[in-house]
Order: C-alpha cells, then structure tokens, then sequence
C-alpha cells in the first residue's frame, strides 16, 4: 500500500447478479485447467488505489444541518487486460455508526449516456428513361437522364449506451456504475453531504466490484473486501 493510499483488492467471486459466490466456484470445472494458476494470479494483480482521506471543503450550515464538499481520487493497478465494468459504492458513517441523517445530497460524476446513431447517411437518387426512381451506383447504369436530385438523409433510430450510473442523492450509500468509455485508470468521484452539527466526523467504508478479462480464458466478476477511509 503506498502512503495515502488504501488498496481494493479481489477477495470474492460474483454471480450474474453481483451477489457473492463461493468462494471456490472454479472446482466446478471438470478438468483443471493448465492455465488456471496464471489466470488466478492475473486476477489477483488488479487493484483499486482509493484516497485514505478525502479533500473535503465545508460549503455552509444552517441551524441543525452543515454541508460539504468532498472529493475522492481513485487509481485502477491493471498490468494486464481490461476491466469491462466496474461498480464503486460507499457506505457513509458519522462518529463511526451509520446514520439516515448522514447522506449524500448529490454527487459526481452523475448519468452519462452516449447517443450514437445507428446508420445514417445520404443517397443520390436517379431517373431512367422509363422515369422509375433507382439508386445511382457510379456509372453503371448509362440510360440515366441528366436530372439530379437533392440527396435523400436518411436515419434509421440511436443507441444510447450509458458510461457512468449513479445511483442517485439523498442516501447514506452513494453507488456509482462505470461502464467501457466511463473507466479511466484514474478516477475522481465528488458528494455533497448533508450532516447533523451534532456529528463530529465522517467516514465512508468502501467497496469495489469488477468484471475483468485478462483477454485470455475466461472473464472474472470480482469484489473487494470494504476499506475506511476519512472524509471529515
């Protein structure tokens, strides 16, 4: 672990439902695999670098409540392969129980979703002599007539894929989902939090689960063991 840092690392398998596994769910093939060993200890070199203590800023209070700004750095360790999903919750703490009154109001980064369009594109449109619209494909076709017409666009529907998921303020267990374009190897998430001025400090206990492909074998859906770190 370096100064400043707590390390997330795998510690438990996860079913199709990120609900943990067992422990050992790899005995169920019914050949050991010769790669299996390799594969274990490229799974075991993954790891999240979480901040051990959050930048957090105090932004203004009112008789019961006070209000901060907090921000948290993240470094994913990935000597080999890619991570296709990632989910990071934290579990918010003040004076070391968990509280309703303390929650996360809003945070950052919130729902990023990227529309693409599906197909789209132009198509020039010729007349015979026949006068029958056909596509015109180069000069393969000669008895077309000198007309031109404008370009027909055409789109045929998007596809929104969502990159960041959050799940949302006013909880004392803010989750954020990133998915392919939202995972950097460095990420930053940022809560407004909301707590009672009897409170003196906050923590957040935190968790990672992954889905990991080495690119070789097989895929790996992964979670940590939960981390303290301080945010006040």
């Amino acid at each position: 672990m370096h100064a400043g840092f707590i390390e997330l690392t795998p510690r438990y398998f996860l079913d199709e439902d990120w609900e943990i596994e067992n422990y050992q769910f790899i005995r169920r093939f019914e050949k050991p695999h010769p790669e299996w060993a390799e594969w274990r200890t490229w799974i075991d070199s993954v790891r999240i670098e979480v901040a051990a203590v959050a930048e957090t800023t105090k932004i203004s209070s009112d008789e019961k409540y006070e209000y901060f700004k907090s921000e948290l750095g993240m470094n994913i360790i990935l000597p080999k392969g890619s991570i296709e999903k990632l989910r990071f919750k934290m579990t918010l703490k003040g004076d070391d129980e968990i509280s309703h009154e303390v929650v996360a109001i809003d945070g950052f980064p919130k729902d990023v979703i990227e529309e693409k369009e599906i197909m789209a594109g132009k198509i020039k449109v010729g007349i015979t002599k026949a006068l029958k619209f056909i596509p015109a494909i180069g000069n393969l076709l000669p008895d077309l007539l000198e007309i031109e017409f404008n370009p027909w666009e055409f789109k045929l529907g998007s596809l929104k894929k969502v990159n960041i998921d959050f799940s949302g303020g006013l909880t004392f267990q803010p989750e954020w989902y990133f998915k392919e374009d939202g995972i950097k190897n460095d990420l930053r998430v940022a809560l407004t939090i909301k707590k009672p001025k009897s409170i003196v400090n906050i923590k957040g206990e935190v968790i990672a689960a992954w889905i990991y492909d080495p690119g070789f074998f097989q895929k790996a859906k992964v979670q940590t063991d939960g981390k303290t770190l301080k945010i006040y």
